[in-house]
């Protein structure tokens, strides 16, 4: 990280002499030079700059990943990370509590926090995790939109209250979120004060011209009078657009965006219909009424029956009842207020059904960033400023509670060494508001609750009845000499922030915040079905809607202590903003309203109990838990007395002396210390990470090797009994069929190939048993050669005895000795190997020439060897080169073996002895035997059943025939081969004789 020079100091707990003035110098020194945060420890101060700054972008937000905070510079981007830090590493529930004046830069702080947190999350599953982070995102344009205005303070002050939980898994990346809405200033639709503008939504609306505005002749030029004096823009038209963008991101169908706009045009024109009184008593509705009514998705008749009167249940009877002129605009603005007021809780509703977690997630952990309204004090305070600032009573009670009063309570609990801080606790005040029976709330609810209608000035005077005597409470009434009041009309409440002066006007309406049940009907029965769905209350009967619902006021305090009891379940980080002045000035600096901020904040005591506190404090059992792994004494188990001893042994071996020891927990009082101890257990994990794996997997291995082990006796035993029921189902097939198997059972496994190949040595044993064993030999090649002629040539020797090696014997070779005797030299020069079979032969060539010559097949090859000497004629052919083999299904001892990569056959004329017409199928059979053992395939043979066949001969293929019908004898003898033609023919030695 760049080093900057320090300005100031950065953290307020380290200030030499602490008082409010040097608080406020320092806090002065550093927004002067756009140091805008500054630390209370863990308390982060943050001044409004009123300009843009470069400390927001992607390389600021590394600086700050996995940092501690006194590592780096104040920055929201610290608090941001400390708060998903001590989620991811602890499990704990936490929160960003956002507090300050209206202007104070609340709402862009709590931006910039979701935007952290949305970028500082895993690799794995980026796509879904992407989209979780823009949604989150894309909602905050939504709600500013629809819920910001401008106002006398703040260019984009939040009219609401927004608390977001942001929901993360176990790794730490979010899934989804929820997003609470509180107290929409409604009033501000129909009633601007000077010099401030409506909701965003009304100028985006109608600075882009947009096809919703024209469709209900709406112009952008015209003056409205819910926009009171102010006009679009051409920002306002980028955020329209900008608006559009998120709705279409966070997946709103274009039907439903249509229909929103057309709720915002209804609302405007709502505010150009007049009312006035005919002759007759009659109410008449003039203005744009049918645009108004077009919008809204309703008729025009009855928007005007609903202005002109209303129909009200009284013991179960309807009775109609006209109204006046004023009781028709009173009913026409609530209209206003209420079709804008549910517009906007709907919307938050559609985007918390984009952004919630999917039910099969796992919501392991949550983070709430709270951005509320800031304290108000205006010219004229109404009831909407009562609730905003009762708001702001409970989150300041909470902030007291949380960081003052517990802290302090528990060092006395403890009995630490403390030197008790001064606070104002402003328990009372929250008291005076939310008091049951006797607060203002419940005054106002039982004043709602009377039968007789109870104007505004009774509502005050009873106030003044019930609370006068409260120190914090006053009226003209109650204090006659304080002129500042009007007499019936202003009531004062000394609040932490000081005083503000109410103006009891309206109080009673806004209290009740009803709506007719006419209005509700009206539109429920919409065209529009956003605006449908917006009011299911509607579908009720009249007669079923008598109970008074809940008051604002009585709904506020219900949803403030929900909110408030959730925050004090989480582990809270606060930010604190500061408005330098009061005109959005990045310049100016305003001593005196910084001061009176620092001062309702609690700025300074903050401080001062943070340099007398601790940083942080434990349980012995859960410090013990957490660190042990840091010492040997401690690690992996302490075998002393307790918690508390196991403690002091741990931290005297790691030499550290800025604790003390409470009654139950164990006080650190330097956050260094912290981080300190942090680190040393991060560099550890890995290692105990390591050794837990390795034992665990070993107990894994362990039983999955029992497992494994009882799977294989298991299957062991199922293999006997399918063994055993597969050998008895043979035993009963050889006793069906007297010892001969026809069909083989199903099953078996590996042993059915194993008993089948037995199954036939048995029987070829039953069948060989009565041939000679010296004749085995002779039979197996017979077999060889059965099988590859298939019963497609009559006469191939079967019956006669085969000799193999004919060469060998005299009386079919005279030169046998000769023969024997070059066969002997092959064997010692070439290791020819045994010779299996020999023959005379006519041979054909590719030169068209016919020769005498020998053929000799050995235990590899097949030689031709020349008649006279018997040596080999060129190179021997390999038998596994053979190609396939080709004979005629007659008699005739015509052979051709084709050798595919000499591409010349040879083509052959066998010469039987005589007296034994057949050669043909013993050199089949031993050729056949030694190409399966050579190969390990059947021997290719072509058996040509007419008188055709082909060959080729020097790379051309030719055919080969043998002669048609017996001719008469020549009167010559014919030789073996002849050709014409380029066909050969073989004369069998039948036709030469």
């Amino acid at each position: 990280m760049t080093t900057q020079p320090e300005v100031g100091v950065s953290d307020f707990v380290l200030l030499d002499n602490l008082t409010t003035d040097k608080f406020i110098e320092n806090l002065q020194l550093r927004f002067q030079h756009n140091k805008i945060y500054t630390y209370i420890g863990e308390v982060l101060v943050s001044v409004n700059p009123y300009k843009t700054l470069d400390i927001y972008g992607q390389q600021h937000m590394a600086q700050y990943r996995g940092r501690e905070m006194f590592e780096v510079p104040p920055h929201v981007y610290a608090v941001a990370d400390a708060c998903q830090r001590v989620l991811r590493q602890q499990g704990r529930d936490t929160c960003v509590l956002i507090s300050g004046e209206s202007g104070a830069g609340k709402t862009e702080a709590s931006k910039f926090i979701m935007k952290y947190i949305a970028a500082n999350t895993m690799q794995v599953h980026r796509e879904y995790i992407d989209r979780v982070k823009n949604v989150l995102i894309q909602s905050n344009s939504i709600l500013e939109t629809f819920g910001n205005a401008k106002t006398n303070r703040n260019d984009n002050s939040s009219r609401f209250g927004k608390y977001m939980d942001i929901h993360f898994d176990y790794k730490g990346d979010p899934v989804g979120g929820h997003i609470s809405n509180y107290l929409l200033e409604k009033s501000r639709v129909v009633n601007l004060q000077l010099g401030e503008r409506n909701f965003h939504a009304f100028y985006q609306l109608l600075s882009a011209n947009a096809t919703h505005a024209k469709k209900f002749g709406l112009n952008p030029n015209s003056t409205y009078k819910i926009l009171g004096n102010e006009r679009p823009t051409a920002q306002d038209s980028k955020l329209y657009n900008l608006t559009n963008s998120a709705f279409n991101a966070l997946g709103f169908p274009p039907s439903v965006v249509d229909n929103i706009w057309s709720i915002v045009c209804g609302v405007i024109l709502l505010g150009e219909l007049t009312i006035n009184e005919s002759g007759e008593g009659q109410i008449n509705v003039g203005g744009p009424m049918k645009q108004c009514a077009n919008a809204f998705g309703v008729s025009e008749e009855a928007i005007r029956t609903a202005l002109a009167g209303r129909i009200l249940s009284a013991g179960g009877d309807l009775v109609s009842k006209d109204h006046s002129v004023t009781d028709a605009n009173y009913t026409r603005l609530a209209l206003a207020k209420a079709a804008y007021d549910r517009l906007f809780t709907w919307i938050v509703q559609q985007i918390n059904k984009k952004i919630e977690a999917p039910e099969d997630s796992y919501k392991s952990s949550l983070i709430g960033v709270l951005d509320i309204y800031g304290f108000e004090i205006f010219d004229t305070n109404s009831f909407e400023q009562f609730c905003i600032n009762y708001c702001n009573e409970k989150l300041q009670q909470l902030f007291i509670e949380l960081v003052l009063k517990q802290e302090q309570e528990e060092y006395a609990r403890e009995g630490i060494q403390w030197t008790p801080v001064q606070y104002f606790n402003n328990r009372i005040i929250c008291e005076l508001v939310d008091a049951p029976h006797q607060g203002i709330i419940a005054i106002m609810d039982e004043a709602c609750l009377n039968p007789t209608k109870i104007s505004d000035t009774q509502l005050l005077e009873a106030m003044d009845k019930r609370l006068n005597g409260h120190k914090h409470y006053t009226s003209r009434q109650l204090s006659p000499t304080d002129k500042k009041l009007k007499h019936g009309v202003d009531f004062r409440i000394t609040h932490y922030a000081g005083d503000v002066t109410y103006c009891i006007t309206g109080f009673m309406d806004k209290n009740k915040d009803s709506l007719w049940q006419d209005l509700k009907r009206l539109l429920h029965a919409s065209r529009n079905a956003a605006l449908r769905d917006m009011w299911p209350e509607g579908a009720a009967r009249l007669q079923q809607t008598s109970k008074r619902p809940p008051s604002a006021a009585t709904l506020f305090r219900n949803s403030m202590s929900a909110l408030v009891a959730g925050l004090a379940s989480k582990e809270p980080f606060y930010v604190r903003c500061v408005k330098p002045n009061p005109v959005q000035s990045p310049q100016l600096w305003d001593d005196q309203l910084v001061r009176h901020q620092v001062a309702y904040l609690g700025l300074v005591e903050n401080v001062r109990v943070r340099r007398a506190g601790f940083a942080s404090r434990q349980r012995y059992d859960r410090f013990l838990q957490r660190y042990k792994m840091l010492s040997q004494y401690t690690w992996p188990n302490f075998r002393g007395a307790g918690a508390r001893d196991a403690v002091a042994v741990l931290l005297r071996d790691l030499q550290l002396a800025d604790v003390q020891f409470g009654h139950t927990k164990l006080f650190i009082r330097s956050a260094r210390t912290v981080h300190s101890l942090e680190a040393a257990r991060a560099e550890l994990i890995p290692s105990i990470v390591v050794l837990l794996q390795k034992l665990w997997r070993g107990t894994l291995a362990r039983i999955k090797y029992r497992k494994m082990k009882a799977a294989i006796v298991i299957y062991n035993a199922w293999k006997r009994y399918c063994f055993r029921r597969y050998i008895a189902s043979l035993q009963t097939e050889l006793q069906r069929n007297r010892g001969v198997i026809k069909r083989w059972p199903p099953g078996g496994g590996i042993a059915a190939p194993m008993l089948q190949g037995a199954y036939r040595r048995w029987r070829a044993y039953l069948t060989l048993k009565g041939v000679p064993r010296e004749q085995w030999p002779q039979l197996k090649l017979k077999i060889c050669a059965a099988s590859a002629l298939r019963s497609r040539r009559s006469q191939w020797g079967a019956t006669r005895e085969w000799r193999g090696d004919y060469l060998a014997i005299n009386s079919y070779n005279p030169k046998s000795a000769t023969y024997q005797s070059a066969i002997a030299n092959l064997q010692r020069s070439q290791n020819i190997g045994k010779p299996l079979f020999s023959c005379n032969i006519h041979k054909f060539n590719r030169f068209n020439k016919l020769a005498e010559r020998c053929l000799l097949i050995t235990e590899t090859s097949i030689y031709k060897l020349d008649a006279n000497n018997f040596k080999p004629l060129k190179k021997p052919t390999p038998i596994t080169e053979v190609g396939a083999v080709r004979v005629m299904s007659s008699s005739a001892q015509l052979v051709v073996v084709s050798v595919p990569s000499a591409r010349n056959d040879l083509v052959l004329g066998l010469v039987p002895p005589r007296g034994e017409p057949d050669l043909l199928g013993e050199m089949l059979g031993v050729l056949a035997h030694r190409y399966r053992l050579l190969a390990g395939a059947e021997l290719p043979l072509e058996v040509e059943s007419g008188a055709t066949t082909r060959c080729t001969l020097g790379g051309r293929t030719r055919a080969l025939q043998l002669p048609a019908a017996p001719a008469p004898a020549p009167p010559a003898p014919l030789p073996p081969f002849t050709h014409a033609h380029n066909v050969i023919t073989y004369h069998p030695a039948s036709a030469r004789a």
